[in-house]
């Protein structure tokens, strides 16, 4: 298998790609060569043919008479001056070397009329009065009705009559205005003709200077880049290979430049990477050993919290779900929910001091005192006091907690709870009307012995949501240095407050936006979050 995969890297060498690259390359800058060109001399030769259409149309309405014209169109009968104005005409025609030489009078926006019609037929040609439909010249002709001015067509026409470059010059009448207009269209296929030998010719000569160019520049880099690199490939090889062989050599180039400097980098990254390596090996085996451990307590931290959900069987009124994310393998926040008595349900959320296991250990200190004096029946405030003695008491690394502590009543339909240093919960009632949960600051747990810790309580109706989370979230930062929020946050569980969501698909809407707004940047603190929402019993 190794040997198939390096044969298969083999024939994508650095040697195939500068020849494909230069392949690639030449065509691509010919190509753009010949097409400027070729575009270039074209539109120079549409120019001048058309300009060229244009001075022709001018000399032959410089033979008509605008009076004359309009008892033509009037009466649609010759008389004897008909067939001179018409012989004028043709010596212009003839005379200039252009196909079509014609006066048309429009009736309509598609249709028209033939004053004259001088072609390259022999013999007077009788078309006055004949009608016909405009085509692709339409627009052409419409502008120069309309302006009084001369115009012709940007382009190469291909119609029945062939490829053609035309002139519209307009007839006024005696007061000014435009009646009619003399066209002239000019034979554009032996021109054409010209322009695709031209286009071999330039095609050939681009590639023939390109070619022999590029050339010489790929021979150039061969030999001063391609084959150095090759053999600074091989030796990276044969070290790769054994890096403590005695055979190997350094590597010898003697360029004075940029590969010279590759190579004297190559043999001290060498030197190096042997050194390295005796070192490695033992740093690896104690990290292993560290890791194992790490594993091993991020193992035990995610069995001590709750992960079943829903959590409580039968309990069909209560909709609770959480998740923690901790900034290292193990962390210092948590959450916490429990059923206290048949009415009662404990609901805990906290953040240590601190990451790692530290903050792991005093987590799971803070959380088992939790846990021991709500089910003695306590209320919150006495809950929280009672833990914050006991942890101040053995409290040797002078590690504290912000929690926040709240027992739903689930008869009452009411949540009772205390706050120890902790940011406030959201409050999202099922009106959409979004806030943040009443609380007393209070302090710290385990900063002071026999703080006093207020209980509070509030209403809780079914589609009512309460969003407890850790200071992870709010203190996340984005890309450029920009704080998640309580304001962010706010908007966000604005958002939400419309939807039909479960707990669970709040948290995930959570996690998911904390993650787009830090984007690339690293997790900083643990995040933890807890939502729980009333559901109706009906």
């Amino acid at each position: 298998m190794v040997c198939a995969i390096s044969s298969a890297r083999r024939r994508f060498t650095l040697f195939a790609k500068f020849t494909l690259f230069f392949l690639v390359f030449a065509v691509a800058v010919s190509a753009l060569l010949c097409l400027l060109t070729y575009a270039s001399y074209r539109r120079s030769m549409l120019e001048h043919y058309g300009a060229y259409a244009t001075g022709t149309a001018r000399i032959a309405a410089s033979f008509l008479d605008s009076g004359k014209l309009l008892e033509y169109a009037a009466t649609l009968e010759p008389d004897r001056e008909y067939g001179d104005i018409w012989r004028d005409l043709d010596g212009v025609r003839r005379s200039m070397g252009v196909k079509y030489l014609y006066v048309q009078m429009p009736v309509s926006d598609e249709e028209f009329i033939y004053l004259f019609d001088v072609n390259d037929q022999d013999g007077l040609t009788m078309s006055l009065g004949v009608s016909g439909l405009y085509g692709d010249e339409n627009l052409d002709v419409k502008r120069a009705m309309e302006t009084g001015e001369p115009t012709r067509a940007l382009e190469i026409t291909q119609s029945e009559y062939g490829l053609l470059a035309s002139a519209y010059v307009p007839l006024k009448d005696a007061a000014g205005v435009p009646f009619a207009y003399v066209g002239v269209d000019i034979d554009m296929r032996d021109i054409l003709a010209f322009l695709r030998r031209f286009l071999v010719q330039i095609i050939a000569e681009t590639v023939g200077i390109i070619a022999v160019s590029c050339a010489g520049l790929f021979l150039l880099i061969r030999r001063s880049i391609l084959l150095p690199i090759k053999t600074v490939a091989r030796k990276t090889g044969d070290f790769a290979r054994d890096v403590h062989a005695e055979s190997f050599t350094p590597i010898e180039i003697s360029a004075d430049d940029e590969i010279g400097d590759l190579a004297d980098s190559s043999n001290k990254m060498f030197a190096t990477i042997r050194e390295y390596t005796v070192r490695l090996a033992d740093e690896t085996a104690k990290r292993e050993r560290v890791r194992c451990e790490m594993d091993m307590a991020r193992t035990i931290q995610s069995s001590v919290l709750p992960r079943e959900f829903p959590p409580f069987e039968g309990m069909m009124d209560l909709d609770i779900y959480a998740s923690m994310k901790p900034a290292k393998d193990v962390g210092g926040d948590f959450y916490d929910f429990f059923v206290v008595d048949r009415s009662r349900v404990c609901i805990v959320i906290a953040d240590v001091s601190g990451q790692g296991v530290p903050a792991a250990l005093f987590m799971m200190a803070a959380r088992t005192l939790i846990k021991n004096q709500t089910l003695s029946g306590a209320s919150a405030g006495e809950i929280l006091k009672s833990v914050n003695n006991q942890l101040c008491a053995n409290n040797d690394a002078g590690m504290f907690v912000t929690m926040f502590l709240s027992l739903y009543d689930r008869e009452a339909n009411v949540l009772r709870y205390a706050n120890a240093g902790h940011n406030p919960p959201g409050f999202v009632p099922r009106d959409g009307r979004c806030r943040w949960l009443p609380v007393e600051r209070n302090f710290i747990l385990a900063g002071m012995e026999d703080m006093e810790f207020v209980t509070q309580e509030v209403k809780i109706e079914p589609g009512d949501r309460i969003v407890l989370y850790t200071d992870g979230v709010t203190d996340a930062v984005n890309e450029e240095g920009e704080m998640f929020g309580e304001d962010r946050l706010m908007e966000l569980l604005a958002g939400i407050s419309g939807r039909r969501a479960s707990s669970r698909e709040i948290v995930e809407i959570m996690n998911r936006e904390l993650a787009l707004f830090q984007g690339t940047v690293e997790q900083s603190d643990d995040v933890a979050i807890l939502v729980m929402q009333s559901v109706s019993r009906g």
